[in-house]
């Protein structure tokens, strides 16, 4: 058993023993001094340092007048959260953080269910984090419904489909971390993944990027210091490299029948690089459902790496500044431009779309999008008249 597998099973261990310590909750919010408002999750236990625990993002100091979604922070004397809680419709969850000067802990239970929904913990070795675990239960534990806390735990073990693991171990030279490696596994069923961490400094010895290396050699950054390039900057550089390498791929495709629409396929808060779907005349298609009408073996990717560091400084702009939005706005753009440059250099139809969606959140707003996209009123026309849009 490797390192990594043995912190998996290290941390599947202080899970099962967190379900015991729900007591500890009632001690947790009285030991805070003030109490912070947020509109998006925030204390990363990676961030933390014995000299400084960053939020990560906006703190509040009044509740919103909209508590939907609110999370409430429990501060003490050094600024450190001590007690959470936050609610959605019918369901609630609480959690703490305990310090010591070898690890920290997060524990988060689900108030309806006693599921440990969050376990996070890091390690520590004269300061310097050594590694990381996490354990995070998809539904926030709250879709364990009718069953105890100890039969949700072996259910939820069981099952990779209800859970998801994040375990980081580092290799620490001269006081800081250089280079690690990473296991991720389960969430929704996914395969497991193994990956190297590279960590990059600059002359002052600021952290400056870390990229995680695949299995095949490819990387992926998972962290770019912020630079002085602003958020707007930065979404009208992505989007045009977005069109860019999308009309690139659409063109190496090698298709005959020309196309008629092209989606861009991404995923809020996830996932900003998009997948491509597209479609020729002639495909049956009803309300623009490209995901339901095109075979995945005719569906094009585009290489992340390709767009870091670029990328990453991106997400990490919106996570701090909890606006999501921005890159739905750059990918709206992205489509526009491909909308606009791809019947240049590849065969089209008349009334040829590309758009960007992501259906979960944004399928009620088909026409909206489309039109954000470049869709012309003929446009629209056509898309009617060949039954593709309702």
């Amino acid at each position: 058993m490797d390192s990594l597998d043995e912190l998996r099973e290290d941390l599947w261990s202080r899970w099962r023993s967190a379900f015991d310590r729900f007591a500890d909750l009632e001690g947790a919010s009285p030991s805070g001094e003030r109490r912070v408002y947020a509109k998006g999750e925030l204390f990363d236990l990676k961030k933390y340092t014995p000299q400084e625990f960053p939020a990560g993002g906006r703190l509040l100091l009044k509740e919103p007048e909209s508590a939907h979604s609110c999370r409430r922070y429990w501060l003490d004397a050094k600024g450190r959260p001590v007690h959470f809680s936050f609610r959605v419709n019918y369901f609630a969850w609480e959690g703490f953080y305990h310090y010591t000067a070898e690890e920290v802990e997060f524990v988060e239970f689900c108030l309806q269910t006693n599921v440990v929904s969050k376990y996070a913990r890091m390690a520590l070795q004269e300061g310097i984090p050594r590694s990381y675990q996490k354990i995070f239960v998809n539904g926030g534990g709250s879709h364990i419904g009718g069953a105890t806390a100890k039969t949700a735990m072996d259910r939820i073990m069981r099952d990779s489909y209800f859970h998801s693991i994040e375990i980081e171990e580092y290799e620490v030279s001269r006081g800081r971390i250089v280079a690690g490696n990473a296991l991720m596994a389960g969430g929704m069923g996914q395969p497991e993944h193994r990956m190297g961490l590279e960590y990059s400094y600059s002359d002052a010895g600021t952290l400056r990027r870390i990229d995680l290396v695949r299995e095949d050699g490819s990387k992926y950054t998972s962290f770019a210091a912020r630079s002085r390039v602003s958020m707007k900057e930065l979404a009208a550089k992505l989007s045009q490299k977005i069109a860019a390498r999308s009309i690139e791929a659409l063109s190496r495709a090698n298709r005959v029948a020309p196309l008629q629409a092209v989606e861009l396929s991404f995923r809020s808060v996830t996932n900003y690089v998009p997948g491509l779907i597209p479609a020729a005349a002639g495909a049956k298609v009803s309300d623009m459902g490209m995901v339901l009408a095109i075979g995945q073996g005719n569906w094009i990717g585009l290489n992340e790496q390709d767009f870091e560091p670029d990328m990453a400084e991106f997400v990490e702009m919106m996570n701090t500044a909890h606006n999501w939005e921005a890159g739905t706005r750059m990918l709206r753009h992205a489509a526009s431009l491909v909308t606009k440059l791809a019947p240049e250099t590849i065969p089209t139809c008349d009334g040829f779309i590309a758009f960007a969606i992501d259906w979960e959140f944004e399928g009620h707003e088909l026409l909206a999008v489309l039109k954000q996209c470049g869709a012309t009123a003929a446009t629209l026309k056509r898309l009617k008249e060949i039954g593709w849009l309702s």
